[in-house]
């Protein structure tokens, strides 16, 4: 059961990152700061949300937590590296054929 909530923590981590990385695509180049910034809060907020999660269930089931931990990481770290080569691999294919 752990392992399903670490796993839902994972995927609930990425979301906030996921959605500064499209807001940050869609801006312009000479708009810098306001990249920098998209992605900045995208990864403050998805840290905050992995954190929370730990901390959650450090205190409520301590036994539990390294398997928490290691699905929580292993589907952020996954949904994360799959959305980059998606998009920085892939969909450039896509247009090149």
């Amino acid at each position: 059961m752990l392992i399903v909530l670490g796993m839902l923590t994972g995927i609930l981590g990425f979301l906030p990152l996921f959605l500064s990385l499209r807001l940050s695509r869609r801006s312009t180049s000479t708009q810098a700061l306001t990249i920098g910034l998209y992605g900045l809060a995208g990864v403050a907020v998805s840290l905050v949300i992995l954190i929370v999660g730990l901390l959650a269930c450090a205190m409520l089931a301590r036994d539990g937590l390294v398997s928490f931990v290691v699905a929580e990481g292993v589907l952020f770290l996954g949904c994360t590296i799959a959305y980059v080569v998606y998009k920085n691999v892939l969909a450039k294919r896509k247009h090149v054929q």
